[in-house]
């Protein structure tokens, strides 16, 4: 029970019950019926109950009073810090369990002391740990303003930086901008990025965002497209960059675009962000004026080849103008006029200008053969309008347009040119070609210098003929200085022939050594020659003999001069040679004859005082071989004492020989026959049939697989070799069993049919000896692409088609050497 349910009870309790004891004993004795008993009683009950209200309250107070108070001093010193306080608490509970709330009160203060005293260390080391970070708050929160400090210096040279490099790129973009070059690259999508300099929009003559770049090299071109793209995917794919290369060699170089001419420069960079991502870097540059100023060197070539042939071929050049001037003026005219039906006209006229092209083709005139070219163009496409009219007027006005005016006139500038090279004497007369010396000389420079070495060796060999002499007329002159030198030393000699070949040599080469043999002919009649009694006592016949003659072997020419007179004593040259100072004499005992003889071409061997049996000879021999050397040659002594001597001088002769042209034609045939044995004889595979494939211009049609190899060296190309799948299905599937590989893929697909093709051509090589040195394989590339074209500007192109049980095989032979000798536009075979 609660403090004051207890003290209300008592004092109800001990305020009613006298007054209710009063009331009953009143009742009994009789008081109950007087009225101020009554009245007393009320009031008496009413300051009963009045004083039970306020009793409890004095009476709590002075029961509890202490109990508040050591409550309050318990709060004090609690309040204070003093958690080790403790307040008594009284043992006090009732029956039912109630218990004074004071002293429920004490218990749950002394509770809470208790609970507080538990956790003051804990509470104390947090608040020290909270002081701690503070403490490291403050001071992260000073570092931190100097950091931001610093970034802010940082941020200002970033802001700095940023203006300098938006300068620099905007230098650089201008610069890239005004290169003239056009800038571009696409990642594995093959899509060009957004980046690109304003030159590609100039060249492709729109923005080029986003577009494919297959599309944009070959718009209209899906074969083409289809081809480009297998080679990117392979280039982004391929980690080898050797093979990487290979494929790259495919890639087209030059292309163009509305009659302009782009070269194409490819780079494999990596991501600006991403590097492990790889993107195609291209560079655009417009060579136009480069094939302008390439054809205007190529047209320089062939006024070139022109004045050659003019000059080489005189007779027939002159006897083609005259002839070529009399069919413009007289015998076209007449072929108009005639009375015969347009179309047996226009047959006539056509094989007669047909006839002229090749002759002057032939001749070197190659723009007056290209224009009659045109003009027999516009003659067949007048014909097949004609085949079955009677129209005269197409006739006319074909040639009103191509008058013989305008024919002449044609050949008139052409002629123009030769006059400027050759000079106004040039055509002097019908069977005379009048040429100085000196513009030959410079008309060989001039061929050397814009001329590949093949064809420059065949026109300089053709010029030389014109300004070669035979060797035998620099040494015109020597019979009869031989004569003069006999008749001075009182001998006597028979007619001197200077005989053998007549070997076409430079005249300025050879002039000097040909002067110097004067002292080989002087000392022959002077000390080689015996007198006349000398002779007969040696019986020999009076008249000595002295013989020059010619031989010309295989790159060399020997000039042997040869006397019938005493002949050489080696041991006096060594006994000479000693004397001289040139050899020691233990030196000189063993010194060969053969080389012993040779030191009377020494400087200084030959002197007065040397023996008549010597008679002087070489003196002046050292000029001879100094002349010798200077040409690369050598000399060779033969001697016998009292026969005569031989000296054979050995010249080297610049080859002219030029090595058959390359038959383009043949060696396809020849690797075709290659690959239809090797598939018979190694795969099994039985080939049907094969025949020619009309190729539309500069255009290779693909198969499944193909594979290319490039031809280098004296003859530019490419070969190709393209199949069906199911054919190098089965290569590769005969190759894997022989190395017991059940499973293959793509990979192993490529390798066995690029090893196939690169040995079909290398047998080929071996079937042409003299081609093989001068010819180079390069290494297979072999891409997919099903129904692909690979496009080839400037290129001859030679296709059969292989029919065998297994599909259909496509071989190609891509000639990158034009008709004249030069691989776009710089000759580098012949």
């Amino acid at each position: 029970m609660t403090i004051k349910a207890r003290l209300l009870t008592v004092s109800l309790l001990f305020g009613i019950l006298p007054i209710l004891v009063m009331f009953v004993a009143a009742n009994q004795s009789g008081l109950g019926t007087n009225r101020e008993f009554f009245n007393t009683m009320a009031v008496a009950l009413m300051v009963t109950l009045l004083a039970g209200l306020v009793a409890p309250g004095i009476i709590r107070y002075w029961l509890f009073g202490s109990q508040v108070q050591k409550i309050k001093e318990f709060c004090q010193q609690v309040k204070a810090g003093r958690y080790d306080a403790y307040l008594n608490v009284p043992n006090e509970s009732s029956d039912d369990g109630n218990e004074n709330e004071l002293v429920a009160l004490m218990r749950d203060m002394n509770w809470m002391v208790h609970r507080i005293r538990m956790n003051e260390s804990e509470l104390r080391q947090a608040v020290s740990s909270l002081e701690q970070s503070r403490a490291e708050i403050q001071s992260q929160k000073r570092e931190l303003e100097e950091v931001n400090a610093e970034q802010l210096v940082v941020q200002r040279q970033l802001q700095g930086r940023t203006r300098e490099l938006t300068e620099a790129v905007g230098k650089v973009r201008n610069l890239l901008d005004n290169a003239g070059q056009g800038f571009l690259s696409f990642g594995e999508d093959l899509k060009v990025t957004g980046e690109y300099s304003a030159e590609c929009v100039m060249l492709f003559n729109k923005e080029i965002s986003g577009e494919s770049v297959p599309a944009l090299f070959y718009p209209e071109d899906k074969g083409q497209q289809t081809f480009l793209t297998a080679l990117f995917n392979k280039i982004f794919q391929e980690e080898d960059a050797f093979l990487r290369e290979n494929y790259f060699s495919l890639l087209p170089e030059e292309l163009e675009f509305d009659g302009s001419f782009i070269q194409i420069a490819y780079k494999l960079i990596n991501h600006p962000i991403d590097p492990e991502r790889r993107e195609m870097l291209l560079i655009l540059t417009d060579i136009t004026q480069q094939r302008e100023m390439e054809k205007k060197i190529q047209d320089e070539k062939s006024v070139l080849t022109m004045v050659v042939r003019a000059v080489t071929h005189y007779r027939e050049f002159s006897k083609a103008i005259t002839e070529y001037g009399l069919f413009c003026r007289e015998e076209l005219p007449d072929m108009v006029l005639s009375a015969e039906p347009v179309l047996q006209k226009i047959n006539v006229i056509f094989r007669a200008v047909h006839t002229w092209k090749g002759t002057f083709g032939q001749l070197g005139i190659q723009r007056l053969a290209a224009r009659l070219h045109e003009l027999e163009s516009a003659l067949a496409a007048l014909r097949e309008q004609n085949e079955n009219g009677t129209d005269q007027s197409g006739l006319a006005d074909c040639f009103t347009v191509y008058s013989p005016e305008v024919l002449t006139g044609w050949l008139d500038e052409e002629l123009e040119y030769l006059k400027k090279v050759l000079g106004e004497h040039f055509f002097q007369t019908l069977d005379t070609v009048v040429v100085e010396n000196s513009k030959l000389y410079q008309l060989e420079d001039k061929i050397q210098r814009l001329l590949a070495p093949c064809q420059a060796r065949t026109l300089i060999a053709e010029l030389r003929q014109l300004r070669y002499k035979p060797f035998g007329d620099l040494l015109a002159m020597y019979p009869e200085y031989i004569a003069n030198v006999a008749v001075n030393q009182g001998k006597e000699i028979q007619p001197v022939v200077v005989e053998g070949a007549k070997t076409l040599v430079d005249p300025v080469k050879y002039h000097d050594f040909a002067k110097s043999l004067v002292h080989v002919f002087r000392n022959a009649v002077a000390h080689g020659l015996e007198a006349p009694d000398e002779r007969l006592t040696a019986g020999k016949e009076i008249q000595g003999r002295i013989v020059c003659r010619i031989s010309e072997t295989v790159g060399s020419m020997a000039v042997t001069i040869a006397d019938d007179g005493r002949g050489i004593d080696h041991h006096l040259i060594r006994r000479l040679a000693v004397a001289k100072g040139i050899l020691s004499e233990a030196a000189a005992q063993h010194l060969p004859d053969s080389q012993a003889i040779q030191l009377i071409f020494a400087d200084g061997f030959s002197s007065a005082g040397v023996a008549d049996s010597l008679a002087g000879r070489g003196v002046g021999l050292s000029a001879v071989k100094a002349e010798l050397e200077k040409l690369g040659g050598r000399i060779e002594i033969t001697t016998e004492p009292g026969t005569g001597t031989q000296f054979a001088f050995i010249l080297p002769l610049t080859d002219l020989a030029e090595r058959g042209p390359f038959d383009t034609s043949s060696f396809a045939e020849l690797v075709l026959s290659q690959a239809k044995a090797m598939l018979q004889e190694q795969f099994a595979v039985q080939a049907d049939s094969s025949q020619p494939i009309k190729e539309d211009r500069n255009t290779v049609n693909l198969r499944n697989i193909s594979t290319f190899i490039d031809i280098k060296g004296n003859f530019p190309g490419r070969l190709m070799i393209s199949a069906d799948e199911t054919l190098v299905e089965r290569l590769a599937a005969n190759s894997a069993g022989k190395y017991g590989i059940e499973q293959y893929d793509e990979i192993w697909m490529e390798s066995v049919f690029s090893e196939f093709f690169n040995t079909i051509v290398g047998n080929s090589l071996q079937r042409i000896p003299d081609w093989q040195e001068a010819l180079d394989m390069g290494t297979p590339v072999t891409i997919w692409a099903k129904g692909a074209t690979a496009k080839y500007a400037d290129a001859d192109i030679y296709s059969w088609q292989l029919t065998t049980e297994l599909g259909e095989v496509n071989l190609s032979l891509i000639s990158f050497m034009r008709k004249d000798g030069e691989e776009n536009g710089a000759c580098i075979s012949c």
